[in-house]
């Protein structure tokens, strides 16, 4: 029953709340628009005569200007015979093909927060290299692509739609201008306001660093804790300051950043649609539901080719709020691509076809100088693999395609994918509790088990918990929570401690409550406000921090369609049996992997087996602090017990010869129990 499953959830929200009471901080958006005197961010270009297909037209501006970033020294199509980050000397590549060598290599580890992995950014700086920067999804695609061409002295440049003045700005190497070459309003004059260290500079000396812009923030989201020290919060300014020793590449990529967004990369002014067999590191995968507003963004990374029509592919992104990019493996990405706002068939909610939008997977144009203008190109060498964006067609048949070329998963692989996108989706909503994508994205991944598992009660007595209903789909056009990004980790603190709250008020009048789902309501947040003021946790206000049409609605629509079984119906847990699990218990009382691991609650003990060579998993809901106890006859068999995270990373482990075995982790995980060296016994097991 239901009920019962309230003894499932954690109480234990206190050391969590202390922790997070975050103030308020400046809009660094909003100092940029007073600095510049231009609003922003931009939007795409206007279709009209945007571009004809292979090229389009930016500004006509000479070398050497005073709003000029970097000097221009190289065209993307050079092929030039040094060694570089990821070429070895007389390589033969040209710059586009360094640049995707460049992507492809970059490693990975552990994020700082939250679990999965990160890439790491190697430098043209001898062993300088550092760990990916807290960014918003289409500002990591822009950070990358900007980055590579400034140090290798390439052209660069954007195209953004100004709507207040009715005109087309440039963002690139020769600073922001309009298309005569002239600085826009009181954008910087970058190569006299700011110091280039690259002439000056050699290696074993101390790195020079701009005070200034070590200080400046994309917001108060982009914490980087690496580069921080005690109270001194450092942000987006100091790791361009640690990245760049043309300190005027910082400035520019402060401002290009918050001015440029997922809706100037989907514009086909600044990228272009390609062939799903083209697909190669460098390109970007783009989700696209409206005209106008946020989508996102995906940075391919590496493409692995097993034949011409069986591919893998690895992405990594931000999110907003700014977080530390996922990195995320081919069985993970695979779905990414196959959605219908990547481009694919069908219309959005506003009517418009997906196919229209820009999203899907593009490359970038690359910028040359013909004729004393700059222009975006589609180059000769891309043109086989080039896709019109008024090809509708061809950009939705992409979809189907990419459901046919990336590698087939089976079913145990699809099943560990499925938990692992659920378990990250409630980690991101523990940050940021307003986040209607991450609901989105754990609902996509429910569906999966529903389809392999053919019983959506099964999956939902197994693999649901209270803060699923709590954080139920809203219906993103219906509803102004999803327009809201600057809730915190303390606000979850509040809304789960009133939903345990709620549940034990109903228990303990022998009744079954749903639980109150977190929403818009008439008064807008107000129990919740009232209940974080009772916790003495910092309630932060509703506020618009993108264009938000459905501002103004009286109360947040729940997605009904995708919403789980009824709370109150809910069965206890049981060991699934379809689809089969591979290495089960002998006597099917623990599941035999993690993709199907058995739901373990508190305080509830339960015997079972282990068989020669086989192992149990068990899924632990709780958050904070649990501990798991294995109890058995060592005589009998030894056996081990590990802590291991949602994507398989072992947290902790006890291996000893006792007559029990104890791991302690931060729920929720998953833990396994295994026979040393094929070992067979029977155990009890407990949570508590």
């Amino acid at each position: 029953m239901a009920l019962a499953m309230l003894h499932r959830m954690n109480r234990h929200i206190a050391s969590v709340v202390a922790l997070l009471t975050l103030g308020c901080a400046n809009n660094p958006l909003a100092d940029a628009i007073e600095e510049t005197g231009v609003d922003g961010p931009f939007e795409a270009t206007p279709d009209e005569g945007k571009f004809d297909g292979t090229a389009a037209n930016g500004p006509r501006v000479g070398a050497g200007g005073t709003t000029e970033v970097w000097a221009v020294r190289h065209a993307w199509g050079d092929v030039t015979p040094e060694a570089g980050l990821a070429w070895e000397a007389n390589s033969g590549l040209d710059y586009e093909q360094k640049y995707d060598r460049w992507i492809a290599s970059m490693t990975t580890e552990a994020r700082h927060h939250g679990s999965g992995q990160t890439f790491v950014m190697p430098t043209p700086y001898g062993d300088r290299r550092f760990h990916a920067p807290t960014l918003e999804c289409a500002e990591v695609a822009l950070l990358l692509r900007a980055t590579f061409a400034s140090w290798h002295h390439l052209p660069f440049f954007l195209s953004g739609w100004d709507a207040q003045g009715r005109q087309t700005f440039y963002a690139g190497h020769f600073g922001f201008i309009n298309g005569a070459g002239a600085r826009v309003a009181n954008f910087p004059s970058f190569r006299t306001s700011y110091r280039d260290y690259e002439a000056s500079w050699t290696a074993g000396q101390p790195w020079p660093s701009d005070a200034r812009l070590r200080g400046m923030r994309l917001g108060d989201d982009d914490a980087i804790d690496f580069l921080s020290e005690g109270d001194d919060v450092r942000g987006a300014g100091a790791y361009f300051d640690e990245l760049f020793l043309n300190k005027r590449v910082g400035y520019f990529m402060r401002l290009l950043l918050l001015y440029f967004g997922s809706a100037n990369l989907a514009d086909g002014a600044n990228m272009f649609h390609i062939q799903p067999e083209a697909t190669e590191a460098g390109d970007l995968l783009i989700h696209r539901w409206q005209k106008r507003g946020i989508g996102h963004v995906m940075p391919i990374f590496r493409v692995e080719r097993h034949a011409a029509d069986a591919i893998e592919v690895t992405i990594a992104s931000g999110s907003m709020p700014r977080r530390e990019p996922v990195w995320e493996e081919p069985n993970t990405a695979r779905r990414r691509f196959t959605t219908e706002d990547s481009g694919g068939p069908g219309e959005s909610y506003e009517g418009d076809a997906y196919a229209s939008l820009g999203g899907g997977v593009r490359r970038w144009r690359t910028a040359v100088l013909s004729s004393g203008r700059w222009r975006n190109e589609v180059s000769a060498a891309d043109r086989e693999a080039y896709i019109n964006d008024q090809d509708l067609e061809a950009v939705a048949a992409r979809v189907e395609r990419f459901d046919q070329i990336l590698r087939t998963l089976s079913t145990e692989e699809r099943l560990a994918v499925a938990v692992a996108a659920i378990e990250a989706a409630r980690e991101h909503l523990r940050m940021y509790p307003a986040s209607c994508a991450a609901r989105g994205r754990r609902e996509d991944a429910f569906e999966d088990l529903y389809e392999l598992y053919g019983d959506r009660g099964l999956v939902d007595a197994n693999h649901r918990t209270l803060e699923d209903y709590v954080f139920s789909a809203l219906v993103y056009e219906q509803s102004r929570t999803c327009c809201w990004n600057r809730t915190t980790a303390g606000m979850h603190a509040v809304i789960m401690d009133y939903a345990n709250q709620e549940q034990e008020a109903a228990e303990a009048a022998s009744m079954c409550a749903a639980p109150t789902v977190f929403r818009a309501e008439a008064d807008g947040y107000a129990r919740w406000a009232a209940h974080a003021a009772t916790m003495g946790v910092e309630w932060r206000a509703w506020t618009e921090d993108e264009a938000c049409a459905q501002r103004d609605v009286p109360e947040d629509l729940v997605d009904a369609a995708r919403a789980g079984s009824d709370w109150c119906s809910l069965g206890e847990p049981t060991t699934p049996t379809t689809p089969p699990a591979t290495g089960a218990g002998c006597d099917a009382t623990g599941a035999g992997s993690l993709a199907s691991a058995t739901r373990l609650g508190l305080a509830s003990a339960r015997t079972a087996e282990i068989c020669s060579g086989d192992e149990d998993w068990y899924r632990v809901d709780a958050t904070g602090q649990v501990t798991v106890r294995i109890d058995f006859a060592t005589a009998d068999g030894d056996l081990d017990l590990e802590a291991v995270r949602a994507d398989g990373t072992v947290i902790t482990s006890s291996t000893s010869v006792q007559n029990e075995e104890t791991v302690t982790a931060t729920g929720p995980f998953f833990v396994r129990v295994y026979g040393y060296s094929g070992a067979a016994n029977t155990y009890t097991i407990l949570a508590q």
